[in-house]
């Protein structure tokens, strides 16, 4: 039975039967935002120039994240908001190009799963980016009851097309329709609020495919960052007010609901910003695919008036993996794993304050250049990164809440640390890497890809991405 956030003393006085009905309508409805490729400080509530005035409230009147870390890479996080297990178990350790047979592996049990057996609606909006090129792997065959986006990790946000081919779709019927793709996406999760059964409870997944590439946004967003001299940042700009516009009206669509009181709602960025295409870290060093703090450490909140205090801030260390049992967590749901997983129910220290013991957690990729792993491993206040190196593997070390901008490297001082989290990643089973060994087609040339700053505008020449999805 679920129970939505309230405790006996709560609902003392009531009659039996009263109380038994309370629960069994109470399931709070979970939204989760993710943004891509946004860098710590590129929210203004981080003391960015970017104007980001609904996150701002939101953060202002829930809890924020001192130390929330997503995975280096888009499709890793993804796959560890799903599993809530390391890539490094689930071989989800870079992102799935668009002509990469592979998926999140299938015998995962993901997060729409879990919820679906607890009588929820379950909804993916936006970037899904766990398999493009089969249909088994697309959300509306993981247990989402709908879809409505695209497969792959980006594409011209107007024309909905990756390189020269359409993707864009709604359970898997391609979609052609002119707009913002940011704005798309907004008026799709209102179109859900509004018209949600009050006494079905929602699971809202809301993958937003801005800031990344190729920048795009609407003149009138970027003529409000004309003082911004770089072009780059100035459209980078754009594209985030644009989509906290977009957050803001999805708000407001689940304040006029039925369901705003009893809605957890939380955003976040899938990796820190690759400060070339416009993104700001901080003073954090490295950026999107780095293990170091530009790359993990990003932007998040949650919010839900009533159950989480204004003005929290949660200082201790949230990873991506800890997000599914979380969520769990706070529907009520005592959940046994198939598989074993590595995140930790933060729910308790988040709304009541209750110390909850801190996970060892990994952010991880693939490294095509060495082969082998790049990750950082937490223990306790301990980091140690793996860096591939001309094929060599170096270590570092960081007391990191007394460094956390990595300055003072701790290895050489404390090597028998650095060894016994080595040790303790190699002990970990190691999933198959998915795409290893898939070059590209011919046709995936030119203009479009996941680092071109410029959209792609030429002819379609391929068919629609839903029309050539193998399906045996």
């Amino acid at each position: 039975m679920l129970i939505a956030g309230c405790n006996s003393s709560e609902v003392a006085g009531t009659n039996a039967v009263a109380q038994e009905d309370t629960q069994e309508t109470a399931a709070p409805n979970i939204i989760l935002f993710v943004a891509d490729d946004l860098g710590w400080s590129d929210v203004s509530y981080q003391g960015s120039e970017i104007q980001t005035p609904e996150l701002d409230r939101l953060a202002a009147g829930g809890a924020r994240f001192d130390r929330f870390y997503a995975q280096p890479l888009c499709s890793p996080t993804r796959g560890a908001i799903m599993t809530g297990r390391s890539p490094v178990r689930t071989g989800v350790l870079k992102p799935f190009e668009p002509w990469y047979e592979e998926g999140l592996p299938l015998n995962e049990k993901i997060l729409p799963q879990y919820f679906k057996e607890e009588g929820y609606d379950t909804y993916a909006i936006g970037k899904w980016h766990l398999g493009p090129n089969h249909v088994s792997y697309h959300p509306q065959n993981r247990g989402f009851d709908y879809f409505y986006g695209s497969v792959n990790g980006f594409f011209n946000h107007y024309t909905h097309a990756v390189w020269r081919g359409v993707d864009w779709q709604r359970n898997g019927e391609t979609v052609i329709e002119e707009g913002y793709s940011t704005e798309l996406i907004a008026d799709d999760v209102i179109r859900i609020i509004q018209s949600q059964d009050e006494n079905t409870p929602l699971l809202l997944y809301v993958a937003m495919q801005a800031p990344h590439t190729p920048l795009q946004a609407p003149e009138a967003a970027i003529a409000e960052y004309a003082h911004i001299e770089d072009e780059t940042r100035r459209v980078f700009a754009a594209m985030v007010s644009e989509m906290d516009r977009q957050i803001a009206r999805v708000m407001t669509a689940l304040d006029d609901s039925s369901m705003a009181d009893n809605t957890l709602v939380m955003f976040i960025s899938d990796n820190g910003g690759n400060e070339n295409l416009g993104a700001n870290n901080g003073e954090y060093r490295g950026g999107k695919t780095s293990p170091l703090e530009g790359g993990i450490h990003v932007p998040a909140l949650m919010y839900w008036p009533g159950q989480i205090a204004a003005g929290t801030e949660y200082a201790d260390l949230f990873a991506v993996e800890d997000i599914l049992p979380t969520f769990l967590g706070v529907a009520g749901v005592d959940q046994e794993y198939p598989l074993p997983i590595d995140g930790v129910n933060k729910w308790p220290a988040i709304s009541q304050g209750i110390e909850v013991e801190d996970n060892e957690s990994i952010l991880v990729k693939w490294s095509d250049a060495g082969a082998d792993y790049d990750y950082a491993y937490f223990k306790d206040d301990w980091k140690m990164v793996q860096l591939m190196v001309d094929g060599t593997k170096q270590h570092s070390l960081f007391s990191i809440l007394e460094d956390p901008y990595e300055q003072n490297d701790l290895a050489a001082e404390f090597p028998e640390v650095v060894t016994d989290l080595v040790n303790r990643f190699e002990a970990i089973p190691k999933g198959k890497v998915a795409g290893l060994g898939s070059p590209p087609p011919p046709t995936i040339t030119g203009l479009g890809g996941p680092g071109s700053i410029e959209a792609d505008f030429r002819p379609l020449e391929i068919p629609p991405y839903t029309e050539t999805m193998r399906t045996d």
